[in-house]
């Protein structure tokens, strides 16, 4: 990349001095040509204006060119030399930087001279890079042939441009060295966190997700996206880790009814139809409890699917009472409404969900709630529209306007504040005051389909009071 900046630099200097000095030459080009028709224009003035000024021009040519170079005087890069029938008649007086009466010149002027015409040459002289004007001048009273030449030297003009490049290329070349060695100084820092990371993600593997890139600023682009490298291996890490618990705690789980089954097989005695009746009952019943299990963990794992729900349009106003048709059997208990979310809000008739999950989630609440509630006593179930809470802001990143809340609330025996950060992970279970059956999944599986659904679940519980378990579910268009 460093040596693509500094390519175009090189070209962009190059395209610039080239342009610069190429429009710098046609104007000194430009300016000799002036000059030397500035010099034709004064003898022409001249011969009108004729011997006194009087507008009655010049009738001799001699008179006219003595006239002429007593009037004009050459500068230190300029001669004159006049011409009567191709022959040398004046010159002007003083140092003069080069000859125009030498024969090489003479040879030029006499090749281009035009009669009745101006023309130019152009020759080198001892080293001078001579422009001339050759101008032919004639008279009404003199029948000669007159001709006036004027030399100009452009190399001193041309070596002061020639001059400028060179300092242009010296001072190109010490910006091109300084800018290299700034921009090799300044990429290298701010590429350094890609180095970083490529040497981070070589050292990456399963085993060992600890690595981290170093980044000390997150003002580039470059470095915020190490910093946006090290999250996401924080999240993978988390999920790692996550994952191997996972793993430890199904292996835990399955191992125990794995024991009960072998231990009992072992101590059968295959001559006793009783024994052999209890102990087909208790394998029979822990083979149910793995295949619970199994069945748990294959829908949790399906969870981070894409496909995992399946969200249709969901009306609202019968939604309350298609749950409690579902719960109303799980148990002994009083089942209640407390509120039915309507259309007539601003959220709309409808919610986006998938109508079995949802259903699942709910009946696995109310199941929840029958197990640590007594018979005959409340369950109830609501819905309404909810703006997110605390709780909800705190676990979604992102949450929406307004919710379906699907809220069910229990008089059991309640959760500890400690037990409460806990009761969404997986196998969780918590001490109770009375025995329950179940794999430690069912809250887990609720959580997996309320984030799903781009929720979530939050719990509201007083030990001893009772327990209210709410489900978020984003409004449409919120």
């Amino acid at each position: 990349m460093l040596a693509l900046v500094l390519a175009f630099i090189v070209l962009g200097l190059a395209v610039a001095g080239a342009v610069t000095f190429t429009v710098q030459f046609a104007a000194v080009e430009d300016r000799i040509e002036a000059d030397l028709r500035q010099e034709i224009e004064e003898l022409e003035q001249l011969a009108l204006s004729g011997p006194d000024g009087d507008g009655e021009p010049y009738q001799d040519l001699d008179e006219l060119f003595v006239a002429y170079l007593q009037t004009s005087v050459p500068n230190e890069h300029e001669s004159m030399v006049t011409l009567v029938d191709d022959e040398v008649d004046y010159v002007p007086g003083g140092a003069r930087p080069f000859q125009l009466e030498r024969p090489e010149v003479l040879q030029v002027v006499r090749a281009v001279r035009v009669e009745a015409a101006t023309t130019y040459a152009r020759m080198a002289l001892d080293g001078h890079d001579l422009r001339l004007t050759v101008a032919s001048v004639s008279l009404a009273g003199d029948d000669r042939s007159g001709t006036l030449v004027v030399g100009v030297d452009a190399a001193p003009v041309r070596d002061q441009v020639e001059g400028s490049i060179r300092t242009y290329l010296l001072v190109a070349a010490v910006t091109l060295v300084v800018t290299a060695t700034v921009a090799h100084v300044v990429t290298g820092r701010l590429l350094r966190p890609l180095t970083d990371l490529g040497q981070a993600t070589a050292a990456i593997d399963p085993d060992d997700l600890t690595h981290r890139v170093p980044v000390s600023e997150t003002d580039t682009d470059v470095a915020r996206l190490a910093a946006a490298f090290n999250r996401m291996l924080d999240r993978l890490e988390a999920g790692f880790v996550e994952q191997r618990q996972f793993l430890d705690d199904a292996a835990h789980e399955l191992r125990t009814p794995l024991t009960i089954i072998r231990g009992n097989l072992e101590l059968l005695e295959a001559g006793d139809p009783e024994d052999v009746a209890q102990t087909r009952a208790l394998v029979l019943e822990e083979m149910d409890r793995m295949q619970r299990l199994v069945d748990d963990l294959l829908l949790l794992a399906k969870s981070q699917r894409p496909d995992f729900v399946r969200p249709a349009e969901l009306d609202v106003a019968t939604l309350t009472d298609e749950l409690l048709d579902r719960v109303r059997l799980l148990g002994d208990r009083e089942w209640r409404v407390a509120a039915r979310a309507d259309g007539a809000g601003a959220a709309g008739p409808t919610v986006r969900a998938d109508r079995q999950r949802l259903q699942q989630a709910v009946v696995q609440l109310a199941a929840n709630a029958v197990k640590f509630s007594d018979p005959g006593t409340p369950v109830t179930l609501a819905t309404a529209w909810s703006p997110p809470d605390a709780q909800v802001r705190a676990q979604l990143a992102e949450p929406a306007s307004r919710y379906l809340v699907v809220s069910v609330e229990d008089q059991g025996v309640g959760l500890e504040p400690d037990q409460v950060d806990r009761v969404f992970e997986r196998f969780s279970r918590l001490e109770q005051a009375r025995p329950v059956e179940g794999s430690g999944l069912g809250l887990s599986i609720v959580l997996a389909i309320a984030r799903a659904h781009g929720g979530t679940v939050t719990v509201d519980s007083v030990p001893g009071v009772g327990s209210t378990f709410r489900l978020w579910l984003p409004a449409p268009g919120g």
